[in-house]
């Protein structure tokens, strides 16, 4: 890529116009790999940063919060399964315990039923037996009314216990028909839904492992590449020191007729100078680029590590996932069963729930019926002791009332206790207990979407890897080639020197040059040191001074932002 050679043989019969013109023609090769090198990695920091992003988008999409929860969704399911026939035995007994207490509320109702009427017929017979005086007539008036009121409550529960029954038939035969396509689909269905569950986070915990592991080496790629692009300013600093050079050289050289030329002397202390420059250019240049190219070198098998991390745990998911869908697909007759029963059983436990309540609110409606009972015995005692001869007629009736107050209130106590073992019966036996459709379909439904989203990011990550590999490879294929502008640095000072010494052998400092000379230095000197815009350069023009001449202050534009260049030197 360098255009023609420089030799210490050709360069004495070369102007060193001609010598100025073939170092600005290889400057642009060098500041064009240069340019080219920075911009590739600007892209590859860019491009890290998006997979840095797309990274923790695969993180997040399959974080404990929600692929974890689906997968543990999953097994539950699985484990509902495999101890649905301890549930079912155990809720068989729940609900034949259920139908025993009521069948006992039942009969206690039917008594108090029975004790209703009973007092229906008191009520009619203290009609008869008080020849229909006014008093007795409004009194059992009144006793009917509270009586109806009593045989309408009773009515009403009994009413839910007909319902409560046919409910429990159905809970039993959709239990029924779900222990039955339990047995035809047998244990190995719910042990495979757990095995898929399980090889599914084990590969999220694989894939989350992998994220820790690609996340570290990018944070390395990255760290890398920005210090690379740091120290990759040698190119431009090199430009600018290498423009400043050919600056002088031209300034030196020959002119066309008309112009003053630069005295013999004063131009061979000037190429002296130019020589010096560049001498150490090609030494700061050179340990630069032997620092930057091998880790350039190093770079790229490290993306090329990360893209092969990236692609090596991507592939895993779709196997896994086709397995987990086959296997609910499985169990979509026993789901369905579960569902129904489930439904069932939903309907039969609010079905119980609102009965207790009622039975609740039922249960001190007998009480007061008990206590209405005690007030007709009490009070039908007193009209009697008021009505002579008619009333110890009535009496007689009256005493049969207060038996049947007494046993009302044994049995209100009796429907209390009834109703707390009601209560305590656990129907459900199964706190997993839901749409198990929905759960695996929802659940499936997560797990995919975060399988796809991970799996899309991680190709698209290790694409970029791959890019990332390419590119810095080529990168430093290129900068190596730059490493024979050391060559021409040296050889352009060397042949510099070889031009000064041919046109004007070195002389004492103290003699030697003629009055010409030294105006000429006095101008050009100063006019060098103006092109300076870092530190190195000044220090080694101080170097060519001539006795006499202060060195000038490096000017205020020039410290101000190269001094971070200075520190490359």
């Amino acid at each position: 890529m360098f255009m023609e050679r420089i030799t210490p043989d050709s360069v004495i019969l070369t102007p060193v116009v001609a010598l100025a013109d073939q170092l600005e023609a290889e400057m642009s090769g060098l500041e064009d790999a240069f340019r080219q090198t920075g911009e590739t990695l600007a892209s590859a920091i860019d491009t890290i940063d998006g997979m840095a992003r797309g990274v923790a988008d695969i993180r997040r999409s399959l974080s404990p919060e929600t692929a974890g929860a689906a997968v543990e969704r999953l097994r539950q399911v699985a484990y509902r399964l495999t101890a649905l026939p301890v549930i079912q035995r155990r809720r068989a007994v729940e609900v034949e315990t259920l139908t025993g207490r009521a069948r006992e509320l039942r009969r206690l109702l039917e008594e108090v039923g029975t004790i209703l009427k009973l007092l229906g017929i008191y009520g009619m017979n203290i009609k008869i037996a008080s020849s229909g005086e006014a008093a007795f007539f409004n009194f059992v008036v009144g006793m009917d009314e509270k009586l109806a009121s009593g045989r309408q409550e009773l009515h009403h529960i009994e009413k839910e216990l007909d319902q409560f029954g046919q409910v429990v038939s159905e809970v039993q035969k959709a239990d029924r028909s779900l222990a039955a396509e339990c047995q035809r689909a047998g244990d190995a269905l719910p042990t495979e839904l757990t095995s898929n569950a399980n090889a599914l986070q084990e590969h999220v915990e694989a894939v989350m492992r992998m994220t820790d592991e690609a996340d570290g080496v990018m944070r390395t790629v990255q760290g890398e590449v920005a210090r690379i692009l740091g120290a990759i300013q040698i190119g431009d600093s090199v430009r600018q020191r290498a423009e400043h050079g050919i600056t002088i050289l031209r300034r030196i050289a020959a002119h066309d007729a008309g112009e003053m030329t630069v005295p013999v002397y004063a131009s061979a202390h000037m190429a002296r100078l130019v020589a010096a420059q560049l001498e150490a250019m090609a030494a700061d240049f050179g340990q630069e680029i032997n620092a930057i190219v091998p880790s350039l070198e190093r770079l790229g098998p490290l993306a090329d590590t990360l893209r092969m991390l990236l692609e090596a745990n991507g592939g895993d998911d779709g196997r896994i996932l086709v397995e987990l869908e086959t296997g609910i697909a499985k169990l979509g007759h026993v789901t369905d069963q579960l569902c129904q029963a489930d439904a069932q059983l939903a309907e039969l436990t609010g079905f119980v729930g609102q009965t207790l309540a009622d039975l609740t609110s039922g249960l001190a409606r007998i009480q007061n019926i008990a206590v209405n009972v005690q007030d007709i015995s009490t009070n039908t005692q007193l009209l009697c002791r008021r009505h002579g001869t008619l009333g110890r007629a009535v009496a007689v009736i009256a005493k049969e009332v207060a038996p049947c107050a007494s046993r009302l209130d044994q049995l209100s106590i009796a429907v209390g206790q009834l109703i707390g073992v009601l209560a305590a019966i656990d129907l459900v036996q199964d706190a997993g207990a839901a749409d198990t459709r929905h759960v695996l379909s929802d659940a499936l439904t997560v797990v995919r979407g975060a399988c796809d989203s991970s799996g899309a990011a991680m190709a698209r990550a290790g694409g970029q890897a791959l890019r990332i590999a390419a590119s810095l490879e080529a990168t430093a294929s290129d900068l190596a080639q730059q490493r024979g502008f050391v060559e021409t640095l040296l050889l352009a000072g060397q042949s510099l020197s070889l031009y000064a010494d041919h046109v004007a052998p070195p002389v004492d400092p103290d003699g030697g040059f003629s009055e010409a000379d030294e105006e000429s230095l006095r101008e050009l000197m100063p006019w060098a040191a103006r092109l300076y815009t870092m530190a190195c350069e000044r220090d080694i023009h101080a170097a060519f001074l001539r006795p006499g001449m202060a060195p000038m202050a490096a000017p205020v534009s020039a410290v101000t932002f190269d001094d971070d260049d200075d520190g490359l030197f």
